[in-house]
């Protein structure tokens, strides 16, 4: 699955998924859904964050 930490270290939430993930990327027009790749299965989940912009 995927761990969810705060900006301190502190564990936030978790993800729990049919496999081990592979590798995540935000994506979306607002860079808040979450792309999960898994051995064969790809997911997405909308967070309440967003992910970094390109500078």
């Amino acid at each position: 699955g995927v761990h969810c930490f705060a900006p301190d270290g502190t564990l936030i939430g978790k993800i729990h998924l049919p496999a081990p993930c592979a590798n995540l990327c935000f994506g979306g027009a607002k860079k808040n859904r979450l792309f999960i790749t898994c051995s064969q299965s790809l997911f997405s989940v909308y967070v309440e964050t967003n992910g970094a912009q390109k500078p």
